[in-house]
């Protein structure tokens, strides 16, 4: 869990990395020391934060989410209210990364931006005007199919994007960590999928521009990504620049903050 403080709204003023615990009172209960470690004990006056996997129309609980099943339809914006004493607000981690990059970082200064995060698995959002696009519930262009009855994917489908590039699955595939990974051909693989999902994600979101997050990110070639998309995508005169993104861990602290504006 990354978690931060700000004094003045705009900026982070201290932050932490703490493991995020599959008990979801325990969960609650680090976040709330954590966050008053930081803060030096003054009053927290109102928290925003993301969580991975589709809230409900709310946004108050978890409806679903492969990697935290312990926290999946409990009541995390009551518990979080009670434990600060205050209004909480909750979106989707990947929206709230996208904001951060859309505003402050890789995307700032582009209208419309799609942000596709590569970590453990793989998440994205549509930031329009600096704000999440309207929805029903969320979205998950990690789960879009881009191999009828392919690789199964820890949501129960088969044939996702992230079943193919998620870091939990390049390392279950390719028995070795994306950041270690050396093999060219390896990674022209990754590439193709990655570019098959961009394609879509393009086709369907038409953005000004693609910004890459996540570990995998970093250690995935960019331009053969980018050679593959070329060849895929021929229905537009051209693809969007397709950028890394700059903000690292901190760009879901800034997406909060500008949720809270």
């Amino acid at each position: 869990m990354r978690i931060g403080v700000s004094s003045d709204g705009s900026t982070i003023t201290e932050s932490k990395i703490v493991p995020t615990s599959q008990d979801f009172d325990q969960g609650i209960l680090v976040l709330k020391q954590t966050a008053d470690e930081l803060s030096g004990g003054e009053k927290i006056n109102v928290v925003a934060g993301g969580i991975p996997g589709p809230l409900d129309k709310g946004k108050s609980m978890l409806v679903t989410c492969p990697q935290l099943h312990g926290w999946i339809q409990k009541p995390l914006k009551a518990e979080l209210e009670k434990a600060y004493g205050t209004k909480v607000y909750l979106e989707n981690d990947t929206a709230i990364g996208g904001i951060g990059e859309a505003v402050k970082g890789a995307g700032a200064g582009k209208k419309i931006v799609a942000y596709l995060a590569m970590g453990t698995g793989i998440g994205g959002t549509r930031i329009v005007d600096q704000r999440v696009d309207s929805n029903n519930l969320g979205f998950e262009p990690g789960h879009q199919i881009i191999m009828p009855d392919g690789n199964p994917c820890n949501c129960g489908g088969k044939g996702h994007l992230e079943a193919y590039v998620g870091g939990s699955y390049i390392e279950k595939i390719y028995h070795q960590r994306a950041e270690d990974i050396k093999d060219v051909s390896i990674w022209n693989e990754v590439s193709k999928y990655l570019a098959i999902g961009l394609n879509n994600t393009i086709v369907h979101w038409s953005p000004d521009i693609v910004v890459l997050g996540g570990s995998v990110s970093e250690s995935i070639p960019l331009e053969k990504v980018q050679a593959y998309l070329s060849e895929f995508l021929t229905i537009f005169p051209q693809a969007p620049d397709i950028v890394k993104a700059s903000l690292g861990h901190d760009g879901g602290l800034y997406g909060a903050l500008e949720l809270l504006k």
